[in-house]
Order: structure tokens, then sequence, then C-alpha cells
């Protein structure tokens, strides 16, 4: 296959199968509900943060991803099925430790570049080590560009042979990448990467148009549930086209089941039969026998009955939660609230006729605002005696000391009679709050402002 029909090839190929590219989907929205709570406003419970779920979902994802090479090589032109869950999480503890290889060499450059700054700092050569460090991010920069097609490569090579140390055969893999043609391989990487970054602006778009519209979750959960799962499959289904495309084809023995790849130069017809005595029949994808179900142990075929793997799993789950359920020293509530307080100011003090009021900036998470006043009637130089709010979607501020009057999002206040006192709360139960102005006529006493986050816990 040229290039353009893989690209064509693997962009048409999400498409092949809406359910099982929605559960894929569904898989990749379960492994970020960090990043779905946090568009809600709502603090995670200890399990999201800690990544255990993350981790589960994520070897979930990284084994459908062999998964989607091997049913490509086999000639496969649907979405492979969620099924065989036991072969999914072993490809993708697989891939896992194929990913903390490709990731150590990056780790170390950028931890050398840590403690070059750290004791450059140390010595006062801040220039030296501001230099240094910015050598060694042009570093792992330029190593992520030419690692991760490799790695690719290798995660290929792992699905054509079904074996982790296939990854890892670099002299192979290179003389793969030769065989197909550098020109080639790279022209394929470039093309993949443009695709990509085009998917990820779409993403970006939408995520912008969901916080402008203030409802930035459901832009999170659009990149979660389509975008992230097209681009993964269109490079997995991608790269293991690649990888086939300048393969000759094979001969599989229609008695032993056995399978030969032909080289360059050779034809079906240079062979009669096979070692065995059958026959052989000529094919251009690799023959099923090489995921053969014998190589499978009985705990595999145990686990591949989908009841006991769900009955497993939570079992699995609730084993891996409870330690870290007792470490917890939280309240056993489900939903907690969070009360903190931003700051507390003299009522006097916010006289209308003396400024705009006093400008107070609500921290990123916080999901209601609430202002505890104790006033007591004052004489008023004009107008009604009264404490009144403003929030805005908006920290930004203008000349004014204050933001602009269009970006008001909510209202509300408390007016006093002639020595009256008043006391109380106003709330603002509106997360897409930035910053308030409270301002005050003929009021005194004191005012409490508090910033309140929604919690999940246990």
């Amino acid at each position: 296959m040229n290039i353009g029909e893989i690209v064509k090839d693997s962009i048409n190929y999400p498409s092949s199968s809406w359910g099982l590219f929605l559960i894929f989907g569904l898989i990749i929205v379960l492994s970020s509900l960090d990043s779905i709570f946090e568009a809600l406003g709502v603090g995670i419970a200890f399990m999201f943060r800690g990544g255990i779920i993350g981790l589960i979902f994520g070897i979930l994802i990284n084994g459908y991803q062999i998964r989607i090479m091997e049913s490509s090589m086999a000639g496969f032109d649907e979405l492979p099925k969620f099924n065989d869950w036991f072969n999914i999480i072993i490809n993708g503890i697989k891939v896992f430790i194929v990913d903390v290889a490709y990731a150590l060499p990056l780790f170390f450059i950028l931890l050398l570049g840590g403690l070059s700054l750290g004791f450059s700092v140390l010595n006062m050569e801040a220039t030296n080590s501001s230099a240094f460090f910015e050598i060694l991010i042009i570093i792992a920069f330029l190593y992520v560009v030419v690692a991760f097609p490799l790695y690719l490569m290798s995660l290929a090579n792992m699905a054509f042979y079904d074996d982790l140390g296939s990854a890892f055969r670099f002299r192979e893999i290179l003389d793969k990448i030769s065989t197909l043609g550098w020109d080639k391989f790279i022209i394929w990487y470039i093309v993949t990467v443009v695709i990509c970054l085009i998917l990820i602006v779409l993403g970006a778009l939408v995520l912008a148009f969901s916080i402008l519209i203030q409802v930035e979750v459901i832009g999170v959960l659009l990149i979660s549930l389509i975008v992230i799962p097209f681009i993964i499959i269109y490079t997995f289904r991608s790269t293991a086209l690649l990888y086939l495309s300048e393969d000759y084809g094979y001969l599989e023995c229609e008695k032993c089941g056995g399978y030969y790849e032909l080289q360059k130069g050779e034809s079906s017809e240079d062979f009669e039969k096979c070692e065995c005595g059958g026959n052989l029949k000529y094919t251009t994808s690799m023959p099923s026998s090489n995921i053969s179900e014998d190589t499978k142990s009985n705990v595999g075929n145990f686990l591949k009955r989908k009841r006991n793997f769900i009955v497993l799993g939570l079992v699995a789950l609730i084993i891996l939660t409870i330690p870290v359920i007792f470490s917890q020293n939280r309240p056993h509530n489900l939903i907690t609230t969070e009360k903190t307080l931003i700051g507390s100011y003299d009522a006097s003090e916010l006289e209308s006729s003396h400024s705009l009021g006093k400008f107070v900036v609500i921290p990123p998470g916080t999901t209601t605002v609430k202002i505890e006043y104790n006033l007591s009637w004052t004489p008023a130089f004009a107008g009604v005696n009264s404490m009144n709010v403003m929030a805005y979607n908006t920290n930004e501020t203008s000349h004014w000391n204050a933001p602009d009057n269009r970006n008001i999002i909510d209202t509300d206040g408390v007016t006093l009679d002639e020595n009256e006192d008043k006391n109380g709360t106003i709330t603002l139960d509106n997360s897409a709050i930035k910053s308030i102005v409270i301002s005050g006529n003929g009021v005194k006493g004191t005012v409490n402002v508090y910033a309140c986050k929604i919690k999940l816990g246990i």
C-alpha cells in the first residue's frame, strides 16, 4: 500500500463500527475522570486522584491499541471486538513496559536539566544554567520527535510476533524500516502528525466554544469520547498498515496450520509442499495461526468468559481500594463542602461614594460564593442604605479597577431601613464566577467572603 491508501483506509477505519468506537471512547472517558470532574468544578475522590482508576483503564486502552494492530495485520477491516479481556490486559501491560523503556531516556534528560539548573542557581550562575536548561529542553523535544515513530514501529513488531521482546529488537525494527524505505517512513510520519494536529486543533476549538457558553464539561467529554479515540485508532491502524505495506505475502499450510513469510524475490510458485506434506495456500495477510488460542493458559481461557472477568475485575478493584480507604483520614460522606475564607472587610470602607467598591478574585474551582454580613444602618451621603454584590465571569479589570459591566453574570444585595441592623448570607451559586465587587452605601459592620467547593469522597 502507498501512503495515500494507508491514510484513506485509516481515516475510514474508525467508522467501521460506531458502537465499538463509542465503547472505546467510553473507556477513555473513564480513564480521564479527573479532567471531567475538574471541568464540573468538583473535587475528585481520592481513588481518582491516586490514579488507580486511570491506571486500570489505561491498561485496557493500551491493550486495545495492540488488538487494533493485530486485527489490521490479520487482514480485518473492522474494529476488533471487546472480548478476550485477559489478552487485552496482558497486551496492555506489555505496552506499559515499552512505554517505560522509551520514557526513561527522556526522564534522565529532564532530571539532568533540573539538577544542573538547581546547582547553577545555588552557585549564582543563573544565566549559564538557563541556557543549559534550554539546550536540554531542545534535546528532549528532538528525542520525542525521533523516538515516537520508532516506538510505534516497536509496538507493531511486538503485535506481529506476539512477543514483548520483539519491541526491543531495534536492529530488526530498523531493518524493517529500511525495507519499507526511510523516505516512505518519514512521509508517513509527517502526514500522521499533521492529521493528529488537525484533530487536536478541532478538539481545542470545541473546548474553547464549550468554555465560552459556560459548559466546559461538554467540551471535555467530546474530546475524550470522540477526538482522542479517533487519533488513537487512526495512528495504530496506519502504523499496522505501514508495517505490512512492503510484505510479499504468506504461505499457509492447510494441514498443520504453519505459515511462511515470503521474502523479496520469492514467489508462491517456488514452493510445492509444506515439510509436513500439506498443501500450501497463498494469503496476503498474516495467518490467524499466529494468534493461536493454544498458546493461552487455562487461566486465560477461564477469564475469557465475560461474567467471570467482571466478577474478578470487581474483586481486584475492591482489593486495591481497601488499603487506600483505610489510609485516608477523611469524613465518611459521599459529598462534602470545603469552605474557605477569602477575605474579611469593614463595611464602612465599601462606600460607593469613595470608590467602586471592593474587588475580590474568586479562586479556581469554586462552585459557590457565600457573602456573610453583619451590618448596621449609618447616615448615608445620598441614596438608599444598602450593600450590593456584582459577580463577573472574568477577573481581568479595566482602568476603573473593576471588570467590564458586560461581564456581569449575577447580582444580589441587601437594604437597610433607618437604624436597622441586619445579618445573614448572600449565596451566589455559579461555578462560572471568577470575581465579585462588593459596594456599600450608608452601612457599617463586617463582611466575610467565602469560596465553597463541592468534593466527592469516601
